[in-house]
This record gives structure tokens, sequence and C-alpha cells, in this order.
């Protein structure tokens, strides 16, 4: 039986059981992570004996007296995850028509890769879009991954070399914000709140604690120029945040952390997920890795009042009209 669960009646200790178990479990389904990123989220569960067996969490809101379903800062995917064989397959329906039912407002809610081939067949009822990351399975010798990055990305991986960036590992998280704050915030239609930053912190010391994150920062005669953070959870390695200033972006300093990650990790058998967005440029950038295309599929519904939905799209028109071309956010 699906049970809708608020906060307060989730039992974290079988959820994360639940998550860690579970082919599809990803970090930021995590307890821990999403009280981070979606404080008092809700969530379906499929239970037996106390036991939970699948789990979809559900990081809604309430707006204009209206419940909403969308997507949670610093967390690409989501979705349902099962310790049963075959358990997304035979429940994924029973899920969307819980999800469809508590939620009248659902945007771009994005479900795990893993997700993907269960859901195909339920596009005719709902509205799944198809989205897109990147991957690049790190199961051969660092030489041959590295055969597969693209003519440009090899010259600027050396071009990052001969301009004597330094790599190192950090547990200082604030200069990479920095680089962000007077970098990339103003490119940001309506900025972004101090509480998104903090989430950030928030999610690094987690991390830490549980060793489950990697920063790194590029340098030049010590100076900082450019950060990566990565998150290693069940066998993925996931490019969580960068950030760089000028010095760090024309240096390639990206490209050098990202080719030491991958060779920290060659021959592992892990996945390097590139968390791509939907934004061409930076999608190229990553391609020029070697990484492919993985396709998830993305959630809509609609069923305000008619008033309320005029108004929102009015709000949306005028976000799109305002909002900047960003641009390249990597080095090219």
């Amino acid at each position: 039986m699906i049970r809708y669960l608020r906060h307060h009646q989730l039992d974290k200790a079988q959820w994360d059981a639940c998550i860690e178990a579970s082919e599809e479990g990803v970090l930021c389904a995590l307890s821990w992570y999403l009280d981070i990123v979606s404080p008092g989220w809700h969530a379906l569960v499929e239970e037996e004996n106390g036991r939970y067996l699948t789990v979809m969490p559900l990081p809604g809101s309430s707006k204009m007296g209206f419940s909403r379903l969308g997507p949670s800062y610093y967390c690409q995917q989501l979705g349902i995850m099962s310790v049963k064989p075959g358990g997304a397959d035979a429940v994924a329906a029973a899920f969307l028509a819980e999800t469809t039912r508590h939620f009248r407002f659902i945007h771009n809610y994005k479900f795990v890769t893993e997700n993907t081939q269960a859901l195909l067949q339920l596009r005719p009822q709902y509205q799944l879009q198809p989205r897109h990351t990147r991957y690049l399975l790190l199961d051969k010798p660092y030489a041959e991954l590295y055969r597969g990055y693209n003519r440009d990305r090899k010259m600027n991986l050396k071009r990052a070399k001969r301009a004597g960036l330094v790599i190192a590992e950090s547990e200082d998280i604030e200069p990479m914000i920095s680089f962000f704050k007077e970098h990339v915030e103003h490119k940001v239609v309506g900025g972004v709140a101090e509480p998104t930053y903090q989430m950030l912190r928030d999610i690094f010391a987690k991390m830490r604690e549980h060793r489950m994150g990697q920063l790194f920062y590029s340098s030049i005669d010590g100076k900082l120029n450019a950060g990566c953070l990565f998150a290693n959870y069940k066998g993925t390695v996931s490019y969580t945040f960068n950030a760089a200033d000028e010095v760090g972006r024309v240096t390639n300093g990206r490209t050098l952390m990202l080719d030491e990650v991958i060779r920290q990790y060659a021959s592992s058998g892990f996945t390097f997920d590139f968390e791509s967005p939907a934004i061409e440029q930076i999608d190229q950038f990553y391609a020029s890795f070697g990484a492919k295309q993985v396709q998830y599929l993305a959630l809509h519904q609609n069923k305000l009042p008619l008033p309320v939905r005029l108004i929102r799209d009015l709000r949306m028109k005028l976000y799109r009209a305002l909002k900047p071309n960003r641009g390249v956010a990597e080095e090219e």
C-alpha cells in the first residue's frame, strides 16, 4: 500500500535504509540532504511490516493556498527508489497517480535516470517532458578516458597546465561562494538569496561529516581562481557546484579539476554525472570530456484555477523576456 506521509510521520532511519539499498538511490534523496534543501518535505512510501520498500520524496510548498511540487536547489533528480526487484516498473503508475492527486501544480519534478523506462509508457497520461544529463563511465584506465576527450578539451587542458595552475583539495567553501557571488549572481534574474548559499554551506558540511564530498581549487602563485565541489555516493561522482573568477575561467581551471577527478576515479567502475543543465553551450562543454547523453523525465501539471494560471503565465512571459543570455558558464 502506498501512503502519503507528511514530514513528521516519516521514519528517517527506514527512509535512508531504503535509499541506500535501492538501485536508484541518489545522494540528494537522503533524509539529511532533503532536510537542508527542502525543510518539511513530504513523501510517498510503500511499506511492509514497517519496512520502507519504495519511496518518492516530494519537496513541496504552498503558495496562494495551493500545494506545489517542484525541484529543489542542488538536487538535479529525485523520483521513485525501491529495494524491490523491478520495483519502479511495478509501481510507477500508482506513484504518479498519487503525486498528481496531491499536488495541483507540479513544475519540473525530475526523476532519476533509472526511472526513465518505467515512465516512458506513462507519457500519454501525464505531462512527462524529456531532459538529459551527461554521464561518463569511469571503467577504463585514465589514458583511454583521455583519448575520449575532444580536440578542444585536450588543447585547453594543455593550456591550463602551461598557465601554471596548481590544484589543491580544501575544506573551505567560502572562496567558491565568493566567486559565484561576484561573477555569476548578477546574471540570475532576481539574484540569489543568502539562504541559498547557506544551503550549500550546510550540504558541504554534511558531505565532509559523511566523507561524501571533495572540494578542489585551482590557483596561480597561491591565489585561488576557481573551485569545484564533487559528491561521491553509491558508485557515482557528481559535479555538484562550481564557480570561477575571470582568471580561473580564462586559464581553464575547472577543466583541470574535472580532469583530475576523472584521473582519480579512472578504472573504478564509477559513473561521473556532470549534472548537465539545459544550456546547450554548457552541455557541449561536458560532452567534450567524452560524456554521453542519458535521458530522464520531468513531470509537469497545472490544475490551478484559471485566474491563477493566467497570472502565472503572465509572470513567466515577463521572466523570460527579462532573463539575460547567460552564455557559457564554463570554460570553452
